[in-house]
C-alpha cells in the first residue's frame, strides 16, 4: 500500500466514525428536533477544518508535505463531511411539507459553511503569516 492511500485509508476512515459519533449525538438531543441540526454542525466544522488544513498544509508548508493534506483535507473531511446527506435531509423536509426550514438548511449550511472557511483561513493567516 502506497502512503498515499495509506492516508486517504486512515483519514477517511476518523471523518466517517468521528462523523458518526457526532451525527448520533445530536440525534438524541431533545432540542435538535426539526432542523438537522447534526449534519449542519458537521458540514460547517467539516468546512472550518478543511480552511485550516489547507492554509496550514497547502500554502504554509514546503511542498515535501503536502501529502498530508491528504490525510486531513482529502481523507478527514472527505469522510467527515456530509453534503450527500444534506442533499437527502433537504429532500425529506420538502417532501414532508417543511419548505421554511429546507429553505434555511440550504441557505444556512451554505452561509455558515462559507464563513467557517473563511474565519479558518483568516485565522491561520494571523497565526501563520507568510
Amino acid at each position: 500500500m502506497s502512503l498515499k492511500t495509506l492516508l486517504l485509508f486512515v483519514g477517511g476512515g476518523l471523518g466517517t466514525c468521528a462523523r458518526w459519533w457526532l451525527g448520533n449525538w445530536f440525534a438524541v438531543q431533545p432540542w435538535a428536533r426539526g432542523l438537522p441540526w447534526g449534519t449542519f454542525v458537521i458540514n460547517v466544522s467539516g468546512s472550518f477544518v478543511l480552511g485550516i488544513a489547507a492554509v496550514l498544509i497547502l500554502e504554509r508548508l514546503p511542498p515535501q508535505h503536502q501529502q498530508w493534506y491528504l490525510l486531513f483535507g482529502t481523507g478527514f473531511c472527505g469522510g467527515y463531511t456530509t453534503f450527500s446527506t444534506f442533499e437527502w435531509e433537504t429532500f425529506k423536509l420538502i417532501r414532508d411539507g417543511s419548505w421554511l426550514l429546507a429553505l434555511a438548511n440550504v441557505a444556512g449550511s451554505v452561509l455558515a459553511g462559507f464563513v467557517a472557511v473563511l474565519l479558518a483561513v483568516t485565522l491561520m493567516h494571523a497565526l501563520w503569516p507568510r
